[in-house]
């Protein structure tokens, strides 16, 4: 028996032994749980995986619900369809991303500058090319905590926040998740390869409400909210919390952060639950400090829905979005636009996807 033969009698095994450990979770009949998957392959094609991840081993959850899950290639279908390729670059790059957020006069963090050696600029459209230019334009900002973002990152890749301070004459950055103080080229070294390929972002950090940082300290909390715009109406059709770990500074479910459904009514928490274990296993508390999750309801909640509608309402050749957003003192803020969300937040945030393709077929 060749490699190949053995890794897929693997998968199968493996698969086969989930479903199995799902059937006695959920105390259903392992031969129905089965006969449900293949039903829903056949009609949507979704896999045995998708089912795990989105609970649907659940006996209370209607037939109806986990047929309004479409397959990844329809999703991607009906993406390109509403978001045409030619235009997401608009917000896949987070400079552009953030002119056009600043320029549509939507609320997001205070652009400080971008640092690239021969492009770079600050707020005030001044040269920010070098390690010089940078250290003199942080002085303004001493005692405030600052950002760093990758302007193609993803999943928290390449994030940074510190607060500045000013040490005999020297510009130093206390790490919010460390120990040290790094001077200005400590901290560059860090993005060398970046920055001479991509450049770095500079912004202002976001201070969450203090409703949002009650779930975890130590991360901006934030909510994904598709958004999704059928004929001329534009609404918001599902949406679940992010919650980071105990110390982390992200929340992105890859770094093994917690991810919360929201009714769309009410603005109430649902159950959370992680992307590290291959089935749905909920909890009602945060894993790590017992912050209570489940039944809490989201302050300024009709709020953060208007904020997310007029953003993707603003968003030229864009039908469907994925939207981060926190809530902070003064109101809901866009941290990210997502044109191209991973498919598995429907999942997740109990989202009917379906809906998109709904959209994608009036078009």
């Amino acid at each position: 028996m060749n490699l190949g033969k053995v890794t897929v009698l693997k998968k199968i095994g493996n698969t086969f032994s989930l479903i199995n450990k799902e059937s006695q979770r959920k105390n259903r009949g392992l031969i129905a749980i089965i006969i449900e998957m293949m039903r829903l392959y056949v009609k949507n094609s979704i896999g045995p995986n998708y089912y795990l991840q989105a609970g649907m081993a659940d006996q209370n959850m209607s037939w109806d619900f986990k047929c309004s899950h479409i397959s990844d290639k329809d999703y991607h279908a009906a993406l390109d369809k509403l978001n045409p390729r030619p235009y997401r670059k608009i917000t896949q790059h987070k400079l552009s991303e953030k002119s056009f957020l600043q320029f549509s006069h939507i609320p997001c963090a205070k652009f400080i500058g971008f640092l690239e050696p021969v492009k770079g600029f600050d707020v005030n459209g001044l040269s920010l090319t070098n390690e010089e230019q940078l250290s003199s334009l942080l002085q303004s900002y001493v005692d405030q905590t600052i950002c760093i973002k990758i302007p193609e990152g993803f999943g928290g890749e390449g994030f940074f926040a510190g607060t500045l301070s000013l040490d005999s004459g020297t510009l130093k950055v206390k790490a919010l998740d460390e120990s040290d103080t790094l001077t200005i080229s400590q901290v560059l070294e860090r993005y060398r390869k970046v920055i001479a390929t991509e450049g770095l972002l500079f912004e202002s950090f976001i201070e969450q409400h203090d409703s949002f940082a009650q779930f975890n300290p130590s991360s901006v909390n934030t909510l994904r909210v598709w958004v999704l715009q059928t004929d001329d109406k534009v609404e918001v059709i599902g949406t679940y919390l992010r919650i980071g770990r105990e110390g982390n500074l992200t929340d992105n479910g890859g770094g093994g952060g917690i991810m919360c459904p929201v009714d769309l009514e009410t603005g109430v928490l649902d159950k959370g639950l992680t992307t590290s274990t291959p089935f749905r296993e909920e909890f009602e508390q945060h894993p790590d400090h017992q912050a209570q999750i489940f039944g809490i309801q989201l302050p300024f909640w009709h709020d953060i829905l208007a904020c997310a509608e007029d953003t993707l309402k603003k968003l030229p050749y864009t039908k469907f979005a994925g939207l981060d957003v926190a809530m902070t003192t003064t109101g809901p803020l866009i941290i990210e636009v997502n044109v191209s969300p991973d498919k598995n937040g429907a999942a997740n945030g109990m989202i009917r996807s379906s809906l998109l393709k709904i959209a994608a077929d009036k078009l």
